[in-house]
């Protein structure tokens, strides 16, 4: 069956590829992709990729590929429909024929409602920080250093200290109480539930502004001794802090080296109000895929900068192995005195800070430096069992990035680079013997496919489709070249993609190629999936799919002069043999003036 777009999206949003593929087989960065062994055959040397950004796999090997929805029908011997409700089970998510339209309707008119909500009462709490009842907010404000500009800039609010302000008000503006229990900005009472407060009551208000511009939830700060110091918006139809970033909305249309990465809504703002613009906010102590993958949109370098306490330190280890297995490389910018940001560049500046980023280490050599202290290097046996846990976590790095940090394991344990290059190497002999084993218990399929090599013709379709593929502008060039005929395509998978994905630029249609794919159920979504993934490497779209179709015009021409050569030799009639040389003529007359035409001999 065909899944709504939108709730394909979903589905696919919420089931991460490399999270996804990472349960079948180890997956290492490299070179801007994941890297592993196959899980579909017997793969000595990882030829198994993963494009996070384009959410798609593929194997240089076996030629499997597509999206996270033909990976399980592979890995799990699924239909498609089975393999699409795997995912739906996977993410709670209901399916498609489990929900009527008039569900469907109800559901996007609650998040339009809850948007709309979100929007008035960001408004409203703006409003009453610059009023006579946001005084205490505005002192508290000036007191930690944020002048009024940058507090307009991020549409700082304060949320009265009355237990209903905020639901009498948007009430009145037409909003029903259901509709404001589902955006969390109020609550039922705790004795009588037909009671309505407001959720965030006497705080300083942080709205959180979607990539899009829409505001999707809150963070509310006390201004006394009270616990909790935080209180936030919880999940609601349409935030969910796993999937989105603090001040993401700030980077838009901004073209960035890198992003700084940070705790709280403080550290960001002081970040931004220094002249540090590029400074953003995990919802939550932990980066997660999602967050990750969003991150990748604006920039390619992610900085740390997270608290210095144990919470955040260990927050920092999770986050980094998240973007190592997205392809990413993070540093750590090591604040002293275990400051946060905000503590750090407002007694020190908005130079020092970049002093600070520039001496930054990478995230390997970040881990390696907390194993030490966790280790207790100051005694032998502390010593002894660093290098055991440092050499266990390099000797999962390239040979060159191992290389790098061989030296620093040695210099702290005291060991000598050959024992810790010995170590190395046995754990890497010991991962090496027991790899069809799999040491962390993810599944691995092997003896599924058989290994096999492209023929000419099919790398030069896929090449068209590539092209067509770059953009709509350049797919509607190639369209309307004289050479071109969906015919080029022998694959009956790919002439339907193509001529989908032709009539949709053609239409002005909003094209999402990711989406396309994951809805294809067919063997043909190893070759799309394999021309998606080849995109980058086109430069020149038109130029390049006209070289690729008069290559494809050629041979297509000289196969069916052959194919006449020998059918005319062998006609059964002179009226017969007649035609077919008649016709071998013709294509060859034809065939000739596109050679010479073109240059070609």
């Amino acid at each position: 069956m065909a899944f709504p777009d939108a709730w394909l999206s979903e589905l696919l949003s919420k089931n991460d590829i490399a999270s996804v593929i990472s349960e079948y087989t180890e997956l290492k960065p490299k070179g801007g992709r994941l890297w592993g062994h196959c899980p579909f055959h017997t793969d000595k040397t990882p030829s198994f990729s993963v494009s996070p950004d384009k959410q798609l796999f593929h194997c240089f090997s076996c030629k499997a590929g597509g999206s996270v929805i033909q990976f399980v029908m592979q890995a799990e011997n699924l239909s498609y429909f089975d393999a699409v409700r795997h995912l739906a089970s996977r993410a709670n998510m209901d399916m498609p024929e489990e929900i009527n339209d008039r569900k469907l309707i109800e559901q996007k008119h609650l998040r339009d409602r809850i948007y709309e909500a979100n929007r008035e009462a960001a408004n409203f709490y703006f409003r009453e920080l610059f009023s006579e009842a946001g005084g205490g907010a505005r002192r508290y404000l000036e007191a930690r250093g944020v002048n009024a500009d940058t507090a307009k800039r991020f549409g700082l609010g304060f949320s009265p200290d009355g237990y209903d302000v905020l639901y009498k008000y948007l009430s009145e503006k037409g909003f029903s109480r259901d509709v404001l229990l589902s955006a969390g900005l109020v609550i039922k009472g705790r004795k009588d539930e037909s009671k309505t407060y407001d959720f965030f009551r006497g705080r300083l208000m942080f709205p959180v502004v979607s990539a899009s511009g829409k505001v999707i939830a809150f963070g509310g700060r006390t201004m006394a001794n009270e616990e909790p110091k935080y209180i936030n918006t919880g999940d609601t139809p349409v935030y969910n802090k796993r999937e989105n970033i603090y001040a993401i909305n700030l980077l838009k249309g901004k073209k960035l080296d890198d992003i700084i990465i940070v705790e709280g809504y403080m550290d960001v703002i002081s970040l931004h109000q220094a002249g540090i613009e590029n400074a953003v906010a995990s919802l939550g102590t932990a980066l997660t895929s999602q967050q990750t993958r969003l991150l990748k949109r604006y920039a390619s370098k992610i900085y740390y900068a997270y608290d210095g306490d144990d919470a955040g330190q260990s927050a920092m280890i999770r986050g980094i192995d998240i973007l190592r297995s997205s392809g990413m490389e993070p540093r750590v910018i090591v604040i002293p005195g275990g400051n946060d940001p905000d503590e750090y560049i407002k007694a020190f500046g908005r130079d020092d800070f970049l002093v600070l980023k520039d001496a930054s280490i990478t995230g390997v050599q970040f881990k390696l430096s907390r194993l030490a202290k966790q280790c207790g290097i100051d005694t032998a046996d502390g010593r002894q069992r660093f290098a055991v846990e440092a050499c266990s976590m390099i000797s999962r790095l390239d040979p060159v990035e191992r290389d790098r940090y061989i030296p620093y394991v040695s210099e702290t344990s005291g060991l000598s680079a050959a024992t810790i290059r010995e170590q190395c190497g046995v754990d890497l002999k010991t991962a090496s013997d027991t790899a069809g084993a799999d040491p962390a218990g993810r599944k691995r399929y092997m003896g599924f496919k058989k290994p096999k090599r492209d023929d000419e013709r099919t790398l030069s379709e896929r090449k068209l489709l590539s092209c067509i593929m770059r953009s709509a502008d350049d797919g509607l060039l190639i369209s309307k070249s004289k050479l071109f005929s969906l015919m080029l395509f022998t694959s009956d998978a790919m002439r339907v993609f193509a001529a989908k994905l032709i009539s949709d630029y053609d239409s002005g249609k909003k094209v999402n190629i990711p989406l396309m794919l994951a809805g294809l159920d067919s063997d043909g979504s190893e070759d799309i999936s394999d021309a998606f993934s080849s995109i980058d490497s086109i430069s020149d779209p038109v130029s390049c799919a006209e070289d690729v179709m008069l290559n494809l015009t050629v041979r297509t021409l000289k196969d069916e002069i052959s194919e006449l050569s020998k059918s005319s030799a062998n006609a059964s009639t002179a009226e017969e043999k007649d035609r077919l040389i008649r016709e071998y003529k013709e294509k060859y007359a034809f065939l000739q003036n596109l050679l010479k035409k073109n240059g070609r001999k």
